[in-house]
């Protein structure tokens, strides 16, 4: 049930295929699934500024922290490392890093 003036992201209507895959399938569709994120809050090296980015594309044109999806086998600050890789070409070693929380 949706509240009023809350905003939310609507991704369409679900329909059920019941569908079961091979256990092969099925592993493989599991490693494709997001089962954690990283995100990440740069802080300037005084500590008075932080970078963020802004998105001028739907569906979320907004403003944003650096992050994405863990891969399989990877840890949250080797995912961290990755996505500062790709979305702001910095190659920043995970000992840089300070986990803040982790669930």
């Amino acid at each position: 049930m949706l509240q009023r003036n809350i905003p939310h992201h609507n991704t369409g209507g679900f329909k059920s295929h019941r569908v079961r895959l091979p256990d092969k399938e099925y592993g493989e569709a599991l490693d494709c699934l997001v089962k954690g994120c990283s995100d990440l809050l740069l802080v300037s090296p005084d500590g008075e500024k932080i970078l963020l980015g802004k998105r001028s594309v739907q569906p979320q044109p907004d403003w944003w922290f650096v992050g994405g999806r863990i891969f399989p086998g990877e840890t949250p600050a080797q995912s961290s490392c990755r996505l500062l890789k790709r979305e702001l070409s910095l190659d920043i070693e995970p000992s840089r890093l300070e986990t803040v929380c982790c669930q």
